[in-house]
């Protein structure tokens, strides 16, 4: 006869046999996605996979708002600098095939080029020191399209001089990856769009596209980019006339992302692969928070995503290799800055068999006069900021990077991808919180000056 004991056990081993399993990705991602709709926070799509299949696709909103035309996992639209992985991995590929050296003057490949010092990999490295775009559209009449070729033509005319010395330092650049562009069809022998149509489209079945110049000349409908106001929808689209690719430019969808990012090892080879997964490196050896194929990678490598981000458009794309899972996201409504990481990370939690956290947006910082000074981030390591007027300037691991205003107390850090929001404690004292994909920690405090710059 079976003791008390014994009939609790079989009782309970009974109970949790019966126990629902967790709802699978779909639902739980779903759930996610339609709650951030009600509540006016997500217009795009949203495509998850594992190994070779897609458990969740989904859109939302409006591809154009003025036409009611439906936002979908295939709605392309502009995946900004999601371009520079393409532009990287192909790159990457000459090289290893031996058609480009890394290490070789950017003028032996372009000879118009005007800085003899830079080099192929501080193209890739974002350390050449170029320009900006609003450089160069100070030298563009209006209504005249801006392409790789009238780019070169303005650098060669006047020869702007570097930032810095080509390879000492980090300054996020999307010029550079435009004379990337440059260098593969020189070495490639044919136009940029065809060796991306060649080499990642066809393989992995995608539909992504270099955009034409003009809007007139778009064929088919076009996604529209905006910003939600109190008043209601707001115009935030691409700029017309922009036919220079590279660094941006390149138009895809969810879907293609989401096969992008899972199939990436896959369509570049294994030795690119690592060379792409690699820091970014200066020419003294420091590493910079970006690899050489343009990706953020997680510190045991097994995890790499990158992010696109112009006007209303913003793309994240992720993958697991360890887990062989697969996330891609596209918004076309302005995505507020403390969403994008918040959304990525509630994503991946989802695909992992985790609670996603709450997306709430965080309290309107206290303000701080000037946060400059060294703070220790759990995770990070020792962050030091220094404030120069306008501008913010953060070292970290012997590297500066630039940091960006985006709203009250945060700024926004390209090479790290974390957004850094300063507030007072308190007792006023400063604090940093550390917003990324990889790591969100709590407010740490100012622990003394930052060393001198």
């Amino acid at each position: 006869m079976m003791g008390i004991r014994g009939f609790v056990l079989v009782a309970a081993l009974a109970l949790a046999g019966c126990a629902s399993p967790p709802p699978p990705v779909a639902e739980r991602a779903d759930v996610l996605m339609r709650e951030l709709v009600q509540r006016h926070r997500f217009q795009g799509a949203v495509v998850m996979g594992r190994g070779g299949t897609v458990e969740y696709a989904a859109g939302f909103g409006w591809a154009d708002v003025e036409r009611q035309r439906p936002f979908t996992p295939d709605t392309p639209t502009d995946g900004a600098s999601m371009a520079k992985t393409f532009t990287a991995a192909a790159l990457l590929m000459l090289a290893n095939e031996g058609r480009v050296d890394l290490d070789m003057p950017v003028r032996d490949i372009l000879p118009e080029f005007p800085h003899a010092r830079t080099r192929v990999r501080h193209l890739l490295a974002h350390s050449a020191g170029l320009v900006d775009y609003d450089w160069l559209d100070q030298r563009v009449g209006p209504g005249q399209p801006r392409t790789n070729a009238s780019h070169l033509a303005l650098l060669a005319r006047d020869a702007p001089v570097p930032h810095f010395e080509p390879g000492s330092a980090f300054t996020y650049d999307n010029v550079a990856y435009d004379v990337a562009a440059m260098v593969i069809e020189r070495r490639a022998g044919k136009a940029y769009a065809d060796v991306i149509a060649e080499r990642f489209s066809l393989p992995l079945g995608l539909a992504a596209f270099v955009r034409p110049a003009r809007f007139a000349d778009w064929q088919g409908p076009r996604t529209r980019g905006y910003r939600r106001t109190a008043e209601g929808w707001k115009d935030h689209d691409a700029h017309d006339h922009e036919g220079f690719h590279g660094g941006a430019n390149l138009y895809l969808s969810a879907r293609d992302l989401q096969r992008w990012v899972a199939g990436y090892a896959e369509v570049v080879g294994a030795a690119t692969a690592r060379a792409a997964l690699a820091s970014a490196r200066l020419d003294d050896g420091r590493a910079t928070g970006i690899s050489l194929g343009s990706w953020y990678v997680s510190p045991d490598g097994t995890r790499r995503y990158y992010t696109g981000s112009h006007n209303g458009f913003f793309s994240f794309g992720y993958a697991d290799h360890a887990r062989n899972l697969s996330i891609a996201w596209v918004a076309n409504d302005a995505p507020p800055s403390w969403l994008q990481p918040a959304l990525s990370r509630a994503l991946v939690a989802i695909a992992e068999g985790r609670a996603p956290e709450r997306l709430v947006a965080p309290p309107v910082p206290d303000a701080v006069a000037d946060p400059s000074g060294r703070y220790r981030v759990s995770g990070v390591g020792d962050v030091i900021v220094h404030r120069d007027g306008q501008q913010l300037r953060v070292r970290h691991r012997r590297v500066d990077y630039q940091g960006f205003p985006v709203a009250r107390g945060v700024y926004y850090v390209p090479g790290l991808d974390a957004y850094l929001r300063f507030a007072a404690d308190p007792q006023g004292q400063a604090t940093l919180t550390w917003d990324a994909v990889f790591l969100a920690g709590p407010p740490t405090a100012r622990i003394g000056p930052g060393e001198d710059r």
